[in-house]
């Protein structure tokens, strides 16, 4: 009852949703493209062993290919249809998996629209990285004995409330679920709040601690020191949103004049940011270069705008300070792994309820310093900035904490395998 009142009300918001696809077009051109894709009309796909692997974003897909990629070396027979609902999840499956997956966009979570969707690819298992809950996605899969994984869960605690004001809905999902793999205890027993039994209940951890680092990064690094120039103090501020380089820009013009030799690498999130950011830095009369037109930086340069996509890991490893975004500005933080893999010192704002749990882990540890604006970062940078044995000791407490939480990829993998085993009879096992 309550998904058919959620299935009508998207219906009746339908139109709108449409409205706003075509906003994005325009706003953005590569949402412009294979709309019928969205609507579960997808081409089909003909495979015997196929697993469904939903990863809403770029986040997201980045986090599940490491899960594919091991799944892939163990069973050479499975396949894999990756659905992600954004233009730069689609970049980065492309990018990272190329045609080792099958990929389309995520059908809208109506019965006709999933059920097209299902016809057309018939997989084997549902994995859903992150906190994708979509009930007709779920309901339908449960109802073709397709089993539902979560996998690498979060639930802050304001996504926790959200689910529980529609209880009848959510624990309609959770009940249809074959497993919850959660990163962290305390996210776990949110989901048991909920109404999910303990028994399909599990804390592997986050599998973003069991980072792999691209095979050409050593070459790579080398040519982006040569871009850069020598002796440079490198701030990275990684997967900024809009608001959050206004902050970095007032503190970074304030502590200059201490830190000369410091250069500021600018990382948006999204790629339609890129000429904005550019043009904001030019605006204060900065001394900018964008990474795509191939320049090097001058002793004169100030900023490095990254104007690409799936480079930061490279940027991340010639730089000696890390700011994450996301969290300047009430997004809710992105991830702080890969910084942390290079042995960098964290700096984050206050708005991280998406990686809370994983934050306070880098927190308690000395590697993750808050701060709530201009002001904070001021202070900070100039610390760490004059003393490169904190920023060692903040690096080395970094790695402690990866150290302390890897092996969440080897766990997830052994709980799918699990419900391979159960969900296959021995002659469709690969």
């Amino acid at each position: 009852m309550f998904r058919f009142f959620y299935s009508l009300l998207f219906y009746l918001i339908f139109p709108v949703v449409l409205l706003r696809l075509v906003w994005r077009a325009i706003r953005e051109p590569a949402y412009a493209g294979r709309w019928l894709e969205r609507f579960g009309v997808c081409k089909p796909v003909d495979e015997d062993n196929l697993i469904w692997v939903h990863a809403v974003s770029a986040g997201e897909t980045i986090a599940a290919v490491p899960l594919i990629r091991k799944l892939q070396d163990k069973y050479p027979g499975l396949a894999f249809v990756v659905t992600t609902m954004t233009p730069t999840g689609s970049e980065r499956v492309s990018a990272l998996l190329g045609g080792s997956v099958h990929h389309t966009y995520a059908p809208y979570d109506l019965p006709d629209m999933v059920n097209r969707f299902l016809h057309r690819t018939s997989p084997q298992m549902l994995i859903l990285i992150d906190t994708e809950l979509w009930p007709n996605i779920i309901f339908q899969c449960h109802r073709r004995s397709i089993p539902v994984l979560l996998v690498n869960g979060r639930l802050s605690p304001q996504s926790a409330e959200g689910y529980a004001r529609v209880a009848g809905l959510t624990k309609g999902m959770l009940d249809r679920m074959a497993h919850v793999a959660m990163q962290s205890e305390s996210q776990a027993r949110r989901f048991e709040s909920l109404g999910l039994s303990p028994e399909r209940l599990s804390v592997p951890g986050s599998i973003k601690f069991d980072l792999n680092l691209p095979e050409d990064l050593g070459e790579r690094q080398t040519e982006l020191r040569e871009k850069i120039g020598p002796n440079r103090l490198v701030l990275i501020a990684a997967s900024t949103h809009e608001g959050e380089e206004e902050i970095l820009l007032d503190a970074f013009e304030k502590i200059s004049p201490s830190l000369p030799h410091m250069l500021l690498i600018i990382v948006p999130r999204h790629p339609d940011r890129f000429d904005s950011v550019t043009k904001l830095c030019l605006n204060r009369r900065l001394n900018v270069i964008r990474h795509s037109q191939g320049g090097v930086c001058s002793q004169e340069t100030n900023i490095l705008v990254v104007d690409s996509m799936g480079e930061l890991l490279y940027f991340y490893s010639i730089s000696a300070i890390a700011f994450v975004g996301g969290s300047l500005v009430p997004v809710g933080g992105h991830n702080m792994m890969e910084a942390a893999a290079f042995g960098l010192p964290i700096i984050m704002g206050p708005h991280r309820f998406h990686v809370h749990d994983i934050a306070e882990s880098f927190i308690a540890e000395g590697a993750l310093e808050e701060v709530n604006g201009s002001g904070d970062l001021v202070d900070v940078l100039g610390r760490l900035g004059d003393d490169d044995g904190v920023r060692k000791k903040m690096g080395r407490s970094a790695l402690k904490v990866m150290k302390k939480n890897a092996g969440g990829l080897d766990r997830t993998v052994a709980l799918i395998e699990n419900h391979l085993a159960l969900s296959s009879s021995s002659t469709r096992m690969p």
